[in-house]
């Protein structure tokens, strides 16, 4: 391969995540079944950042093991497109572009299995995945949903709106019309912004929006939250529905301090994210109550109890009227080279950047 064309990973050290580094790939044959793909363009934002956090809880070190015999460093997952430069698989021919789960890195082999017309489930021996959701990828040429001008749109919200839909029909089903209020941390993330836009259409819900002083501004003007609160605001919180309490935060001090102030109430929490890196370096004694909530497992449900068609179809008309209501709010920064990419993985880290902020990158 040419200098420009070289095939190198981003490895981060699974410990300190802050420990990002460059390293050089070798370019292995590729095998019957197989393809090698140029990863083309991606979404960036914290999410990326809790893939590595929750790495070794959830499994996400196992879609794109680096090759480090002491396992010291893993593969940060991304999404966005890639293009295929080389193939041992007659039906995925070279030039076709992909969208899906992508690894930190300018290049990667797939073994493209169970092949249809929207695409393929990558069954490489070494990917060690916690969900089919994560393993398939979709042609963008046979995608209704793809729009090359918007690419930018589908790499940062597509994959979190996943989440975003799968979540709210199950709050939907939980409270089935019974008054309620919905406390969701981290009321800037992109995956709790989907979420409260599709609640704020339930008649029966109160949606109610925590973040930071800095961002109550921002979270106001998307209009999906009938109350923002920063947090430390939380004391003064006092409702009479029961509540639930999505968290997209992970700071362990202030769910604690949540559920003291709900516990008169009939209160439920779940578990999504981690946007608070800071608060996961010194978390209090005590243990929480409250569930994870694993979005690709209600996915799958969703899709059993549906059909693949209809859910895609719920799905996309969903997105349609939630990306209406965001765009606006929303500026885009475009960025080329590693270089640009650690630094502003570094800035995540550190939650230096702003939440209206949509970052798409290329190598």
């Amino acid at each position: 391969m040419t200098q420009s064309n070289r095939a190198f990973a981003l490895w981060v050290d699974k410990q300190d995540i802050c420990d990002i580094r460059v390293v050089e790939m070798k370019t292995v044959p590729l095998l019957p079944g197989q393809i090698r793909i140029k990863i083309a363009r991606f979404g960036f934002s914290a999410n990326n950042i809790t893939y590595a956090v929750t790495g070794n809880t959830f499994g996400y070190w196992g879609f794109f093991p680096a090759d480090d015999m002491n396992d010291t460093y893993g593969i940060v997952p991304l999404w966005g497109f890639a293009d295929v430069v080389e193939s041992a698989n007659s039906d995925v021919p070279v030039g076709r572009r992909i969208f899906g789960y992508l690894p930190m890195a300018s290049h990667w082999i797939l073994q493209a299995d169970k092949l249809n017309e929207q695409g393929f489930i990558d069954t490489l021996p070494s990917r060690k995945s916690n969900s089919p959701v994560y393993d398939s990828y979709v042609y963008c040429g046979s995608d209704p949903n793809y729009d090359p001008a918007r690419e930018v749109w589908q790499a940062n919200f597509r994959p979190l709106f996943l989440t975003s839909f799968a979540l709210a029909h199950y709050i939907a089903s939980e409270t089935v019309e019974t008054a309620s209020t919905i406390v969701l941390t981290s009321a800037s993330s992109k995956t709790a912004i989907g979420c409260a836009m599709l609640l704020a259409k339930m008649p029966h819900i109160d949606v109610v929006g925590l973040t930071s002083s800095d961002n109550v501004a921002f979270v106001e003007n998307l209009d999906c939250y009938d109350e923002v609160l920063e947090y430390g605001q939380v004391p003064n919180m006092r409702y009479k529905t029961p509540v639930w309490v999505l968290d997209f935060a992970g700071n362990k001090a202030l769910l604690q301090q949540l559920q003291e102030i709900f516990d008169h109430l009939h209160h439920t929490t779940l578990f999504i994210g981690i946007t608070d890196i800071e608060a996961q370096q010194n978390k209090p004694a005590g243990k929480l109550k409250g569930e994870v909530f694993f979005a690709p497992e209600h996915i799958k449900l969703l899709i059993k109890l549906w059909g693949h068609e209809l859910f895609m179809r719920e799905y996309g008309h969903a997105w349609q009227q939630v990306v209406q209501g965001i765009e606006a709010q929303y500026c885009i920064d475009e960025f080329s080279g590693v270089d640009a990419l650690i630094q502003r993985y570094q800035q995540l880290v550190k939650g230096e950047l702003p939440p209206n902020q949509l970052l798409f990158g290329e190598f």
